[in-house]
């Protein structure tokens, strides 16, 4: 998917028509938003960044040889914009793992057929083929294994989550560690979880977070929709369903893995950092162009922009391409850590993973606070559509980490129409991005970040340990935090 220079060049000019005029903004446009968004739009190179990472790495799972050689390509790439202390910042993880053949099939009495599976990641394997009949587990809450625990010794568990929305993808991937290991405490061979895709597209994800060190309990599958629902015809017809399953993964031992950085200096207050991150990983089902190749291009693209324009801002511009976010955030995690005596100093931290669709808003991450400051600097952005402020307070990315330590975090809300159908799956394929609605994120992002670097006045502050604390008790995300090993 390309643009040619003249389109460009014409959006160009439909882009700078649309901006209003400064008496109507309730904040004087910075000089250097109109310009980011005309660099974008004109000579952004989002597009072939993406294609770069989905369709010529392909699948950079951490610790595979795509991750490495996408650290590699993105290290090079900051060298090459002109990035100042550009580097690949180390981190261990417990134990490597890649996909091995999988299969399942229906033996049912008169029914003989193979069943479309796919094996979340960081899951073991059976060992060889196992035998068991299938229980329906509902939608795996609590009290959902509770009921049906008595009769789980020994057969396969179906777990049919609901909801499709981000807070249903969050709660269902907070849910999965603690919902595999009491099937297995109640005697389980193996975990089906209904993919919520149409077309028999299978979904991955981790089920334990890699930062605590654990795989899952139990092999985990994702079983296609449409063989769900024959399950559940079946099972409802009092005619059973057993099943054969045989699941090979590899495991490995230790490995390091990386994060990429690479900086924009200040000029004025350099030891004041700007971070804006994105993760460059994926899971390994397919090439992850949304999910995060569209939010690691938007990184590069942002530090391409500023440079070529040869601005400075006040403050630094820290770029990170963070690594094993898909596994619990463990580089961003990791980041926190090394750059633990930083934190003070950096303003704030801006990132982007929900895909390529268009800008809609800032989650804020519960800090109420920050309102007035992020009102401010989305009036210029009004082009692009009214910029909406959400509180809801999750540790689903990159930001997490930040958030725990009080750093004012934001994370750009876009459009997610093109981007749940087919994440985590094989669909998500650069194709799916829309280039108008891709160019406005990335101009949204690149804006917005320097806007914050260039500010007189510092955006935001730090919170204290016990505001942070009080946040994280009166919004539940603590509960996200410890799970995820970002809070001990």
């Amino acid at each position: 998917m390309n643009i040619t220079r003249s389109a460009a060049l014409s959006l160009l000019c439909f882009v700078l028509l649309l901006q209003p005029p400064a008496r109507a903004q309730s904040a004087p446009v910075p000089d250097a938003t109109p310009r980011l968004i005309g660099e974008v739009f004109a000579n952004g190179r989002q597009l072939s960044y993406v294609s770069t990472l989905s369709d010529e790495i392909g699948s950079r799972l951490t610790g595979s040889a795509g991750a490495r050689r996408a650290e590699e390509w993105a290290e090079g790439e900051l060298k090459r914009l002109g990035l100042s202390n550009v580097r690949r910042e180390p981190y261990r993880m417990s134990a490597s793992w890649e996909r091995g053949p999988t299969s399942a099939a229906l033996l049912s009495e008169g029914i003989r057929r193979p069943l479309a599976v796919a094996s979340y990641t960081w899951t073991p394997g059976t060992g060889g083929a196992v035998e068991g009949g299938v229980v329906d587990v509902g939608a795996g809450k609590p009290e959902d294994v509770r009921r049906a625990a008595s009769q789980l010794k020994g057969r396969v568990a179906l777990v049919v989550p609901e909801g499709a929305d981000l807070g249903s993808v969050i709660y269902n991937f907070y849910r999965a560690p603690g919902l595999v290991r009491e099937l297995k405490d109640a005697g389980a061979l193996a975990v089906l979880i209904a993919a919520d895709k149409p077309h028999s597209i299978l979904y991955t994800a981790p089920v334990e977070f890699s930062a605590t060190g654990r795989l899952a309990a139990l092999p985990t599958l994702s079983l296609a929709r449409e063989d769900v629902l024959l399950l559940r015809r079946l099972l409802s017809q009092n005619k059973g369903a057993r099943l054969s399953l045989n699941v090979a993964n590899r495991i490995g031992g230790a490995f390091e893995a990386t994060n990429v950085v690479g900086e924009i200096k200040g000029g004025e207050t350099p030891n004041e950092i700007v971070v804006v991150g994105a993760h460059l990983d994926s899971n390994d089902l397919g090439p992850g162009a949304l999910d995060n190749a569209a939010g690691s291009a938007a990184v590069l693209e942002t530090a391409r922009a500023i440079k070529a324009l040869g601005l400075r801002p006040r403050r630094t511009i820290r770029f990170v391409l963070f690594t094993g976010e898909e596994e619990g955030m463990v580089g961003s995690i990791a980041y926190v850590g090394r750059h633990r005596g930083e934190l003070d100093a950096t303003v704030a931290a801006l990132v982007m993973d929900i895909g390529a669709g268009r800008p809609v808003g800032w989650f804020s991450m519960g800090r109420t606070d920050l309102d007035a400051d992020v009102r401010a600097l989305s009036a210029p952005l009004s082009q692009f559509g009214e910029f909406a402020i959400e509180h809801d307070a999750f540790a689903a990315t990159d930001n997490a980490p930040f958030m725990a330590e009080g750093v004012p975090n934001l994370i750009l809300i876009q459009d997610e129409t093109p981007y749940f159908p087919v994440h985590h799956t094989i669909a998500d394929t650069p194709d799916k991005i829309d280039a108008r609605d891709f160019a406005s994120s990335v101009a949204a992002l690149a804006a917005t970040a320097y806007s914050i670097a260039d500010a007189r006045q510092r955006f935001g502050r730090r919170l204290t340990p016990e505001e942070v604390k009080r946040m994280a008790d009166e919004t539940k995300v603590g509960d996200q935090w410890r799970a995820a090993g970002i809070w001990k």
